[in-house]
């Protein structure tokens, strides 16, 4: 089963290694392919020149089916929801997975979702996708791209959420009483650990999700 290969195309060098690093932890074989050199480019690239943006990802895309690879996972979120990726799939005749995939399919389970997210336009992009296939889903989400800089610069996950008070953060989710906290960008997994000590809900992970997705558990 784990003689499949899979691309990672993520924002940064810092995500995309992260995903390599997980599937690799999966004992599944993949490539990285980063779309920007920062954060701060790739939030750009999104809100202010998505067109440019999904020719860049065309291109990684036409590249990754001429190494012979037949699945992508794109391992980032604000990513997902600035370009295409659906029409991309179409377009390339190539399976492509991204979490708005899991989102889709997660929608009907909670009524009321928390969303950590990089910048604005990437929770935005998640609320749509959930409340897409379940209207009565209420998305309450926060960007914070300065949190996915220092995440880059390999501050300490203990510094980070002391800096940016993502502790009371999570006690805001707590008190509103949302059903999950997702993680909405492939970033914040680094802060897993921390954030877990102070919240009282489920923490929601969408690699783990499109690791079951790739192989239809």
């Amino acid at each position: 089963m784990n003689n499949i290969k899979v691309a990672v195309i993520a924002g940064t060098p810092k995500d995309t290694q992260m995903g390599v690093d997980f599937l690799n932890s999966k004992g599944i074989s993949s490539l990285g392919y980063q779309v920007s050199s920062s954060p701060e480019e790739q939030s750009k690239l999104q809100i202010q020149s998505q067109h440019e943006l999904g020719n860049k990802v065309k291109e990684i895309i036409e590249k990754i089916k001429l190494e012979g690879v037949d699945t992508i996972m794109i391992y980032c979120n604000s990513l997902s929801t600035a370009v295409d990726i659906d029409k991309l799939s179409r377009e390339e005749d190539i399976r492509i997975i991204t979490p708005l995939t899991v989102y889709k399919k997660i929608a009907y389970d909670y009524k009321n979702i928390g969303v950590l997210a990089a910048n604005n336009q990437n929770s935005v992009g998640i609320e749509k996708v959930v409340q897409s296939a379940n209207t009565s889903c209420t998305v309450i989400g926060l960007g914070i791209l300065p949190v996915i800089i220092d995440i880059e610069r390999g501050i300490s996950e203990q510094d980070i959420v002391r800096k940016f008070a993502l502790r009371k953060v999570i006690e805001f989710f707590n008190q509103i009483k949302v059903d999950v906290l997702i993680l909405g960008c492939t970033h914040f997994p680094y802060l897993h650990n921390e954030l877990k000590k102070y919240v009282s809900i489920p923490i929601l992970d969408p690699a783990e999700l499109m690791y079951k997705v790739i192989y239809n558990f």
